[in-house]
């Protein structure tokens, strides 16, 4: 039972909702009638997501060998694909500063909110609230911060939760602890003064002059990493034009339940720089501080009102380049929420480009168990779709006829995803015919590492003798455009020489981290480099060249650059630090597969040892790994108290690709992922598996099944199927 149950907390019929896909991957919940739900049952991957009401059967086969497990893990895996659109949807949560947006886009802009989603969005939250201070953190597992039990409990009384409701009351309590709302960082701070809750004359300034400067201006925000640039092109210009909503009754009463003293006794231009300590993880530099005075005295006394309107209006049409290049998605739900306000103050509720944008808000949101909330993006697509193809060939499960569907199911996909336009001149974007993202075609952003992965599984199909009913399918000719991508996307400038980074090369300096205003977030200003996505844009390069001819110099050339990268990361103990996985585990394991393709393993590579010497050194005593968020926070390993599933899978795969000779070390791993593997030939979730910019940790539910699949196969690759039975205790 939930705790939102144990409160009467009203919830929807899960029977009536309906997960409708796209071909293109997205996604939208529905809630049905009564009578329309009979005339349309729900499908195996709705019943899966919905697994509170329905439980899954036993596999079919009760194992005895590790063959067997592996099997039925990819039976149950394979039975909760969606068939539309070849991709395996999944609640991609985690953080707890997402749902805000689209709350406050909804009530700013006068959209109603669907009963059964406003519903279940008061659920989620009730159920992830703290289970002692009943506050909320930046992620749902995070200690409760003045940031997110502000931006929450706000949420819930817009979505109608009375302040005398047991959940509320809680909350305010530890919000009152905290400090209060004045205590929220930026971001938070900018939310509340849309809703009229705060005053713009305490929030720090985000110009939009910058937008019209020189690209050739080393601090062109356009230089900036593209979530950051994406985020303050509309905050900046909602923010200059010092947008708010109407006072209502409901936000008056806000007022006075947030604060802990009088709304109208708050000198709030003397709390921009107030961030509760619980939030600080990245303190102002001296630098920033300096420029938001002066450009809290230039605003009010010297910016020309032409100026100002000259640059919101640039600062408009480089948003509406962002739509029209993201199919009004947005690049994820902060920076759409924020655009989807913009549009509203420009064209009305009745403008075209503002009612695409909010409908599209709509396939950020997704339900659960918990309930439902606004993910960290409109999913995760592409990126589960490659590791799945790759985990079913690696382990010799391709083969096998049953499985053959699905993989055509999510090659197909791929096929679909690669990008085949370019962005519209003048948007700053780079050329991204031939690449891939990290959810959907639509969503419009080449990530480095997907299109290296997407690139691999495309290759592996089109290079398999079980799959020439697809070889037609897909020219291989395309793929040339997408080594053009990837090997333009490798630095080879002054920073970061022969790295990747996540979206783009880095194009401008890391010193810009020094005027970084969003205080909870750290390496959110430039692109940064990456050992993983270096690490699968190696993987990508070498299979390619394996296969093809095409700029066969260049990439070894580029090969080379990224394997001494690769190799100069590793610190000092033999680790190397994780930034999208948690953390030295994951690192770890990409690291030593790049590695491994190079001709590098334990017996003839120090780097490789120091890597593997590291990872064994911290086997729990059950045989297997796990960390914990903290390691990516305070960049040292920090070990969870029993093992983990997904960690102790990403060892096991770097060992076995690693040649580590220690058969029983790698042995006691794998019988930990059999031993945690239920009847039903699937695996739990038991702690969250990603993170990005060091403090948000984020679930990628999906990794439970890829990456135990990956290392059974590779361990049966190696030394052969074993009973079961005699599994380590």
């Amino acid at each position: 039972m939930y705790y939102s149950d144990k409160l009467g907390i009203p919830k929807t019929d899960f029977s009536r909702w309906r997960l409708r896909t796209s071909e293109l991957g997205a996604q939208r919940w529905e809630y049905l009638s009564t009578e329309a739900s009979q005339k349309d049952p729900q499908n195996e991957c709705t019943k899966y997501l919905l697994n509170e009401i329905f439980p899954r059967p036993a596999a079919p086969t009760v194992p005895n060998t590790a063959s067997q497990a592996l099997d039925n893990a990819a039976t149950f895996f394979s039975g909760i694909q969606d068939h539309k659109s070849g991709t395996w949807p999944n609640q991609y949560k985690g953080p707890m500063f997402m749902s805000i947006g689209y709350v406050v886009a909804s009530y700013f802009t006068g959209m109603e909110i669907p009963e059964p989603t406003r519903k279940e969005m008061i659920r989620y939250l009730v159920n992830t609230a703290h289970p002692v201070d009943g506050g909320w953190g930046l992620h749902e597992k995070d200690k409760s911060t003045c940031f997110g039990t502000t931006m929450n409990y706000v949420v819930l009384r817009l979505l109608g939760l009375s302040d005398e409701h047991p959940v509320c009351v809680k909350a305010r309590k530890t919000l009152m602890r905290l400090g209060g709302a004045i205590g929220c960082p930026h971001w938070g701070k900018m939310w509340l003064a849309l809703l009229n809750l705060y005053k713009w004359e305490g929030v720090n300034p985000a110009p939009t002059e910058m937008f019209v400067l020189p690209y050739a201006v080393p601090i062109h925000p356009m230089r900036w990493w593209v979530h950051t640039r994406a985020i303050y092109l509309a905050a900046g210009y909602l923010a200059t034009s010092k947008i708010k909503c109407e006072l209502t009754p409901l936000l008056e009463q806000l007022r006075i339940e947030i604060f802990s003293k009088p709304f109208d006794m708050i000198n709030f231009s003397s709390n921009r720089n107030t961030v509760c300590g619980v939030d600080l993880y990245y303190p102002h530099s001296t630098l920033l501080n300096t420029l938001n005075w002066f450009m809290v005295k230039y605003e009010k006394f010297v910016r020309p009102k032409w100026l100002l309107d000259y640059s919101n209006k640039k600062a408009y049409e480089l948003l509406l380049m962002e739509m029209k290049n993201t199919s009004y998605l947005s690049i994820a739900p902060v920076s759409g929420a924020f655009t989807a306000i913009v549009l509203f103050v420009e064209q009305g509720a009745l403008g075209k480009d503002f009612k695409r944008s909010y409908d599209r808000m709509s396939e950020e949101l997704f339900m659960g168990p918990l309930g439902m909330t606004v993910m960290g993006t409109n999913g995760s697509q592409t990126w589960d779709s490659c590791f799945a193809i790759q985990s079913f060939f690696i382990s010799g499960l391709a083969k096998k006829p049953k499985y053959h569907d699905m993989i055509v199911r999510a090659f197909e996909f791929l096929v679909r995803s690669q990008f085949d336009t370019e962005c519209i001149p003048g948007s700053f974007r780079d050329k991204r015919i031939g690449a891939w993202p990290f959810s959907t075609k639509e969503q419009g952003y080449t990530v480095t590492d997907c299109t290296s992965e997407a690139m691999k599984a495309i290759l592996i199909v089109m290079n398999s003798n079980e799959f020439v009913d697809l070889h037609e399918k897909f020219d291989m000719k395309k793929l040339y455009d997408s080594i053009d991508v990837v090997l333009g996307l490798q630095n080879v400038g002054s920073f970061e020489f022969g790295s990747f980074a996540s979206y783009e090369c880095i194009k401008a300096t890391p010193l810009l981290e020094l005027i970084n205003p969003a205080e909870v977030f750290g390496n959110i200003m430039v692109e940064y480099p990456y050992v993983e996505c270096t690490d699968s844009s190696v993987l990508g390069l070498i299979y390619y060249s394996k296969c093809q001819k095409y700029r066969h110099d260049d990439i070894q050339l580029a090969v080379k650059r990224a394997i001494e990268y690769i190799m100069k990361a590793q610190n000092d103990d033999g680790s190397w630090y994780g930034s999208w996985g948690i953390c030295y585990t994951y690192a770890g394991m990409f690291a030593l597969e790049a590695l491994s393709q190079v001709g590098q393993s334990y017996e003839n590579s120090e780097v490789v040892r120091k890597g593997c010497d590291f990872l064994t050194a911290w086997q729990l005593n059950d045989g297997g790994w796990g960390e914990t968020m903290g390691a990516s926070e305070t960049h040292s390993y920090i070990s969870s108290r029993s093992s983990l599933v997904v960690q102790t899978s990403w060892v096991v795969i770097g060992l076995l690709l690693a040649e580590y000779p220690d058969q029983q070390v790698i042995r006691r791993g794998l019988d930990l992922i059999l031993r945690r593997q239920q009847k039903s030939g699937e695996w739990l979730y038991e702690s969250d598996e990603g993170v990005f910019n060091h403090s948000c940790a984020i679930e990628y539910p999906n990794y439970k099944f890829i990456f135990p699949i990956k290392a059974i196969g590779l361990y049966l690759n190696r030394y052969g199927d074993f009973s079961i039975l005699h599994a380590s205790s």
